[in-house]
């Protein structure tokens, strides 16, 4: 049996997420999770998250409250969720790409949020996201209920345990596409247009400043239709660098038709981003027609 020691009373993404991690890097054992602030009990815990004032990973102490604890070189302090994904991150994804990757989009958000750091600012909606934080703090027990905090602490870190073993497996995933995606570039002859035999993310493409259009098969599980998507100008921006033309906004199959001159024309999206049609050759001829 291996026991994790954390801290008792309220939980945050911080500590619940840390423990997940150690769960699913320990997944062949028996894992007990001891949530405490007795120093006796800390001090025999097999590993230690966000208590005990200690970082040692040699003995597998990962606290960050104790005077002179690391900070990242972008400024965001770092919490016991991104001590212990420095030690175990890499491993659980396979990848120190991968591990990279969530420690930009998952960890150092959590951390930011667990020392205080503000991430945004509101822009003129004056709406704020709802976010992680929201998500984890929806499993404290309600006010005057007399819920265990203890119980529910382990109902947070169950949940974040699936979600954070999706999101390698996602991760994981992308960087396979990437791959693919990277190969295609450097194979096509028109840049300006990647053909695959497979879905892919236009968004992925991002990257190639010269790449306008993606083509590749709609959702092979339900249809045989073809896509056409185009690319974004950057990743913050919704807008794209090319447009399928406005006289096809938001019309299907024979509206759609008659408008573009392809029989088999299924879907244009209103913004005019995306086109799909039964086959890849007049989903090719409709990209081709939009590239610059």
């Amino acid at each position: 049996m291996t026991t994790i020691v954390t801290h008792s009373g309220s939980f945050h993404p911080d500590d619940v997420f840390a423990v997940a991690a150690l769960r699913l890097a320990l997944k062949e054992q028996d894992v007990n999770v001891i949530r405490t602030r007795d120093e006796s009990v800390i001090a025999v815990g097999e590993w230690v998250v966000d208590v005990g004032g200690v970082l040692d990973p040699a003995t597998q102490r990962f606290d960050h409250h104790q005077p002179g604890a690391p900070v990242r070189e972008n400024g965001i302090p770092y919490a016991a969720f991104g001590l212990v994904w420095q030690h175990i991150g890499t491993e659980l994804c396979g990848s120190p790409a991968v591990a990279e990757k969530l420690d930009e989009q998952l960890v150092q958000p959590i951390d930011a949020g667990d020392n205080g750091v503000n991430l945004y600012s509101l822009n003129d909606y004056g709406v704020k996201p709802f976010e992680l934080y929201q998500v984890v703090h929806s499993f404290t027990p309600p006010w005057g209920s007399g819920g265990s905090k203890d119980e529910a602490f382990m109902q947070a870190v169950e949940w974040a345990q699936g979600f954070l073993a999706r999101y390698i497996e996602q991760h994981r995933a992308y960087q396979a596409m990437d791959e693919l995606l990277h190969k295609t570039y450097d194979a096509s002859s028109d840049k300006r247009i990647l053909v695959f035999d497979v879905p892919i993310s236009a968004v992925a493409a991002v990257q190639y400043p010269d790449v306008q259009v993606v083509v590749c098969p709609d959702d092979p599980e339900t249809n045989s239709n073809w896509t056409a998507t185009t690319v974004r100008k950057h990743m913050d921006t919704f807008e794209s660098r090319v447009y399928f033309p406005e006289t096809w906004a938001g019309l299907r199959t024979e509206d759609l038709a008659e408008a573009s001159g392809f029989p088999d024309a299924v879907f244009c999206h209103t913004a005019r981003f995306v086109f799909v049609a039964g086959s890849k050759s007049s989903t090719l001829q409709a990209a081709e027609q939009v590239v610059g």
